[in-house]
């Protein structure tokens, strides 16, 4: 899973399928306007999807809710 920022990708971590994990999204990318993009890069899949922009503040919870291909 990865954060997108302006052209800024970093990766967050990896969550294996039909499962939940907890990430961490650095402080860094969350200051001034922080407004996010979320990226799957699934191995061995065809397609990365990505969200919506989304406005996020620190102390923000966000759940990624990714759907079976």
């Amino acid at each position: 899973i990865y954060v997108v920022r302006s052209s800024e990708r970093r990766r967050l971590g990896l969550v294996n399928a039909l499962s939940t994990q907890v990430l961490r999204i650095p402080s860094v990318l969350v200051e001034g306007a922080g407004i996010l993009r979320f990226q799957a890069d699934p191995i061995g899949g065809s397609r990365t999807p990505v969200s919506q922009e989304i406005m996020v503040n620190d102390g923000d919870v966000v759940t990624l809710i990714i759907p079976p291909q």
